[in-house]
């Protein structure tokens, strides 16, 4: 990408993407309950709905030019579920305003930055920096509403592509509140934001949502975790392969 269509591209969504926030941030007050009061809805539910809207304008209608593509290989998503995807850059998160279901976060750093923490908080989502009794919980409560929970099993970006080992949480959740996993695969965002960078490039970006994995009720519960962990970072490590992820 020249430098010249860089710089335009960068100014354009710069622009978009404040306007798009201020616009959003000045009528939640007044849509919100709204919401709240023709749907019955808790106001962490009619939050975390708002937020996914946000991401879909951001992912889906800002970059006209290639907006984020979702391709459901797998049966339908569940009613509830714990979505688990590789991180390779900052933008992840809004992608997943292009699936058209409530969701919910288990994350550390929005919860950094003022404005965002603010609405994290009145989304219930859930602090990982926290432990896993904040995680437990208020994963609990999301999925107690119908909401999907977003964990990345990485814990952390990836610089380089590769997907390091998946962390036991997301699939210890599993077990314990007895919700399938939706294992999500994500390509193409290294390429429009990798780590350390701090402008944009033109790209496109594909989500591949898979078939959802159920864990099975045994005793060894320990083991399960990890057999249900690895499985399910073959699949994704797999299917990754198939798009082209690691070339």
């Amino acid at each position: 990408m020249r430098a010249a269509q860089k710089i335009l591209w960068n100014c354009y969504f710069f622009i978009a993407f404040t306007l798009i926030t201020i616009i959003v941030v000045i009528i939640s007050p007044f849509v919100i309950p709204i919401i709240m009061v023709y749907t019955s809805i808790s106001i962490g539910s009619a939050m975390r709905r708002g937020i996914r809207f946000y991401g879909w304008l951001l992912v889906c209608k800002v970059p006209f030019f290639a907006p984020v593509k979702v391709i459901y290989q797998g049966k339908k998503i569940p009613k509830k579920s714990i979505f688990v995807a590789n991180h390779n850059s900052a933008i992840d998160p809004y992608l997943f305003g292009a699936i058209p279901v409530e969701t919910g976060f288990v994350t550390s750093w929005p919860f950094k930055i003022p404005l965002y923490k603010y609405f994290m908080g009145i989304s219930g989502y859930a602090n990982a920096e926290k432990g896993w009794h904040e995680i437990s919980e208020k994963s609990q409560k999301m999925l107690n509403e119908g909401c999907h929970v977003i964990i990345w099993p990485e814990g952390h970006r990836s610089r380089d592509r590769q997907i390091s080992r998946f962390k036991s949480g997301a699939f210890r959740l599993a077990f314990e509140t007895g919700t399938p996993i939706v294992p999500v695969c994500i390509v193409g965002s290294g390429d429009i934001m990798a780590p350390g960078e701090r402008f944009l490039s033109c790209g496109k970006v594909t989500l591949v949502v898979l078939d959802p994995v159920y864990p099975e009720d045994k005793t060894n519960r320990r083991d399960d975790v990890q057999l249900l962990r690895r499985h399910v970072q073959t699949t994704i490590e797999d299917t990754l392969k198939e798009y082209g992820h690691f070339d």
